[in-house]
């Protein structure tokens, strides 16, 4: 019997990184997606539940109280709601046909999974942008991700930014930076099975 694919509507299990991870791929990919017209719900209510569980994410992560951490997880219900609501739409309108499903970025049951985490990204390189106070962000890229994160701070500050999200290894802009200070940025790779290790620092004397 011919496998019927679907996309995938469970989420309780994943971590709430790649609850994340997830949602911005979903998101990104059904964006102006010719296969799917008008998503149910609306991509733009889904975002602002991803918004608002980030920041909550956040800041359970930086305080750690009960409290906050209580209200993250009250945040990410709605979220996961809503993005299996999203896959039911994306599996009426597909009707099985794999290629459609996997433009959606919702996993599915005919893709294959990665066994393992991601490796160490290399070839880190910071260089400059186009205008002053830029910096542009380049790396290698690698097979079966989802999704890169990458943290900059100025050389010497204790705290790296907060975590920055990109689907490209090329030409990732880091702006505003103040002129004549260096900054540095690290990069890590993120699919299904987890976060793969920092890579090594570089940095730019921005101009």
């Amino acid at each position: 019997m011919a496998t019927k694919f679907k996309a995938l509507i469970g989420f309780a299990r994943m971590k709430d990184d790649e609850l994340v991870v997830l949602a911005n791929t979903v998101i990104s990919a059904m964006t102006d997606n010719t296969n799917f017209a008008q998503p149910s719900p609306a991509l733009s209510d889904v975002q602002a539940l991803l918004d608002d569980f980030t920041e909550r994410l956040s800041a359970a992560r930086k305080r750690g109280s009960p409290e906050e951490t209580a209200l993250k997880d009250e945040s990410r219900q709605p979220l996961e709601a809503e993005l299996q609501k999203l896959a039911y739409y994306v599996n009426a309108v597909a009707n099985g046909h794999l290629s459609t499903l996997l433009s959606s970025g919702f996993p599915t049951n005919g893709e294959r999974i990665p066994a393992l985490v991601p490796l160490r990204v290399g070839n880190v390189k910071m260089t400059d942008g186009r205008q002053s106070g830029q910096a542009r962000l380049d790396f290698a890229k690698q097979r079966n991700v989802l999704l890169y994160e990458y943290q900059y701070r100025k050389v010497g500050d204790p705290e790296w930014s907060d975590r920055m999200a990109t689907s490209s290894s090329r030409a990732n802009i880091i702006a505003p930076l103040e002129v004549a200070h260096r900054y540095e940025a690290r990069v890590r790779a993120v699919n299904t099975q987890g976060t793969g290790d920092w890579s090594d620092i570089a940095s730019i004397l921005v101009r």
